[in-house]
């Protein structure tokens, strides 16, 4: 088998990346730098922790990690110093990435299990210690999938538009390695004028996004910018709105573009379904079919699995994508395979008669908003330290707080602490005072009451 991170497949001297710093760098060059990084790297396997930035030395150090079998973190650069520091002291990694500097932690021996590869977050930007424990296999076999239904090729030149510690992000990386394609790094917002620069200075032929992206590029009316290169529009990290995705189906048909709605979890790698684009119009709101070498089913309320069509129930997939599991403490990065190919993905959703599948709410307590995960519990526990009488719900374009009366916090203030906190616009945060927060007998919120006063709210 050929490992993306290997650079078999591709020509020496096709371009891997256009990076900023570094111009256009061929995959032979590419294969000398990550070389030149493996030495730096301890001989004895060890855990590494990579502050992730958007550039070409951390993609190598990135790759030479999966070349050499050190199991390694990803952390987000941005992320709070106080939670990164909670987040390091509970996994305690022999070295520290970051830039050119190779910092040793220790040199203790830790029990890592001999399947696993990489540890992502889930948890967006609150620095919760709950980690996706991934093998080299789920990442190449996701990597595989996305080649397969995206139809990737050498040909083919991405652009950078989200961290490439989020899994949505990173899955682009890697299926562009696989197809010995090419990636613009860049640290350019999608939405400024020196992205679109790049899109065509280097003839890009995909963009990806999060709802958000979708949305702000609706509002700034898609069609005026320069996408004459562009061959697919991707879209993933939450649900889209039915208008966005009619305007994009509308907008990419009339210049011969694609538009790709995709689903996935970081718990499967990234990519779990997608919508061939064809069918966005006639199944707009689906999130489509399995990928390659996946299955999807319905389980039912009495446990059973299903691929009836019309029968509700929580999606579950299968694929060789899905992670070993989760690990919350150094101890468990020990742990093998506890998933065995099986994901619970806690969504509630039904297949249609032609096998296509569409999500009709959610079985556990997250939002997704800007392509990021947010545990509402999370949300709430950040509240209870705060000594709040308060409660959090929400849907994806909107989190919303609601706090007793007389609690010692300012709405204005709780909502700056929150955006900042969580990194995500304050628009996006709607905070709300009331009398007392609907509780049931056993003390817990009432859920049905508080989406009662949601609905009144909005």
């Amino acid at each position: 088998m050929s490992f993306f991170w290997d650079f078999a497949r591709a020509e020496p001297t096709a371009i891997a990346f256009i990076d900023p710093q570094e111009g256009a760098v061929s995959y032979a060059d590419l294969a000398l730098r990550v070389e030149a990084c493996a030495k730096r790297l301890p001989a004895n396997r060890s855990l590494l922790a990579l502050y992730m930035d958007t550039d070409l030395q951390t993609v190598c150090w990135y790759l030479a990690a999966l070349q050499t079998g050190h199991p390694l973190i990803l952390l987000d650069a941005a992320l709070d110093a106080d939670l990164m520091q909670a987040l390091l002291a509970c996994y305690r990694p022999n070295v520290l990435l970051r830039g050119e500097v190779v910092t040793l932690q220790h040199q203790e021996p830790l029990t890592l299990h001999s399947d696993l590869a990489l540890m992502l977050s889930t948890s967006g930007t609150t620095g919760s210690p709950k980690l996706v424990r991934l093998s080299r296999s789920n990442l190449q076999s996701n990597a595989e999938a996305i080649v397969s239904y995206l139809q990737l090729d050498s040909a083919q030149t991405a652009i950078t538009t989200m961290p490439l510690h989020y899994s949505y992000g990173l899955s682009i990386l890697n299926s562009h390695l696989q197809a010995g394609a090419r990636l613009v790094l860049t640290q350019y917002g999608l939405l400024s004028r020196e992205f679109w620069q790049l899109v065509q200075q280097h003839q890009v032929t995909s963009l990806s996004g999060v709802p958000y992206i979708w949305q702000m590029l609706r509002k700034m009316r898609y069609e005026r910018f320069k996408t004459d290169s562009v061959r697919y529009l991707t879209q993933a990290g939450g649900r889209l709105d039915n208008d966005s995705l009619q305007y994009f189906q509308q907008q990419a048909q009339a210049r011969q573009q694609q538009f790709i709605v995709m689903y996935g979890q970081t718990e499967a790698t990234a990519r779990i379904a997608y919508l061939p684009p064809e069918l966005l119009a006639e199944k707009t709101g689906s999130i489509g079919r399995a990928i390659p070498g996946g299955k999807l089913w319905v389980r039912q309320a009495d446990g059973q699995l299903t691929d009836q069509p019309d029968i509700e129930g929580e999606l579950i997939y299968q694929g060789p994508n899905v992670m070993l599991g989760y690990a919350e403490s150094l101890a468990e990065l020990a742990l093998g395979d506890q998933c065995h190919g099986q994901l619970a993905t806690g969504d509630i959703g039904y297949c249609d008669q032609d096998g296509f599948f569409y999500i009709t709410g959610r079985a556990k307590r997250f939002i997704k908003m800007f392509g990021l995960r947010i545990s509402l519990d999370t949300v709430d526990e950040v509240l209870a330290r705060r000594g709040l009488d308060a409660t959090s719900t929400g849907r994806d374009d909107k989190l919303m707080i609601f706090i007793s009366e007389g609690a010692a916090v300012e709405p204005a203030a709780l909502t700056t602490e929150l955006s900042a906190l969580f990194k995500i616009n304050a628009n996006a945060i709607a905070v709300h005072q009331i009398a007392a927060i609907p509780r049931n007998t056993n003390g817990k919120v009432d859920g049905q009451a508080i989406k009662a006063l949601m609905a009144q709210y909005e």
